[in-house]
């Protein structure tokens, strides 16, 4: 399954894909993350409007698209992804906010190159197929975070279209499934016994935590690297679990964490390779 396809120590996952330098959740972040020598890249799963599944990190396309001047499409105030059509989400330019934007300065230090420009402003949201078709065509595993779509408790269809997806494309030993909302988690290992699922965590470990990790039959704890600390990622592993920090940008912490077995989740895997 998907810690068949990574180093067993040291694990070096780039965030949202290498998104210091191409802008996150596309195909062209996911793309440098594998030419940086990523062993691994994580993204974000919603759904559209009408279903479809979809990379995208944030409740509302704000921050990432150019919603706010495109006013055939600027009729929801809270610019919600849920309230669009995959259609329409197509329509949206979410490369480049990354340009004018630079949130990491990449673009200011030359980190990205003129001639990636005009590549950078046609990305579009990317389709969870299409992810998954590179995975399987560059061997290139992706965790997968499956976001909360504040649906009410006991409604996981996202969780089912995404398995399905995943029979579909055969892709299934090169996902490994994370979230924050823990009823998707049971979903998802009710409907597959093999799949690697990894309990993701903000603020605080949940009670008796190996014993909860055991409940899911979790391969591996993604906590914040906040809450993150040697003796934490020690226990976890005698206990037979991987232990992947996020998000962590300090090259020196990353370091420390490698050193003990534990990976990290990054926005600069290619400083790490």
């Amino acid at each position: 399954m998907f810690f068949e396809h990574v180093p067993r120590r040291g694990l070096i996952c780039a965030h949202r894909g290498a998104r210091s330098i191409a802008p996150e959740n596309t195909l062209l972040a996911m793309t440098m993350a594998k030419a940086c020598g990523a062993h691994c890249w994580e993204t974000d799963i919603r759904m559209s409007k009408d279903g479809k599944l979809i990379v995208f990190h944030d409740d509302s396309l704000e921050r990432t698209t150019n919603i706010a001047v495109n006013r055939a499409l600027k009729k929801h105030p809270d610019c919600s992804v849920n309230c669009y059509t995959l259609a329409e989400l197509r329509e949206l330019d979410v490369g480049s906010w990354f340009l004018s934007d630079d949130p990491f300065g990449a673009v200011a230090s030359g980190e990205v190159a003129d001639v990636q420009y005009e590549t950078i402003k046609r990305q579009r949201i990317p389709l969870l197929r299409e992810v998954l078709d590179f995975s399987k065509k560059h061997s290139f595993p992706v965790n997968l975070e499956i976001k909360d779509l504040k649906t009410p408790s006991g409604d996981v269809l996202v969780v089912d279209r995404i398995m399905e997806m995943l029979f579909e494309t055969g892709t299934m030993d090169m996902v490994l499934l994370s979230s924050f909302r823990h009823e998707y988690l049971h979903r998802a290992r009710a409907l597959n016994k093999e799949i690697d699922i990894a309990v993701l965590a903000e603020e605080q470990h949940p009670q008796d935590l190996i014993q909860y990790l055991r409940s899911f039959q979790a391969a591996a704890y993604h906590p914040n690297v906040d809450i993150c600390d040697e003796e934490l990622i020690n226990g976890l592993q005698r206990a037979g679990f991987r232990v992947n920090c996020w998000t962590v940008n300090d090259m020196k912490r990353a370091q420390e964490i490698l050193r003990t077995g534990g990976g990290v989740i990054t926005d600069w895997p290619q400083r790490l390779i």
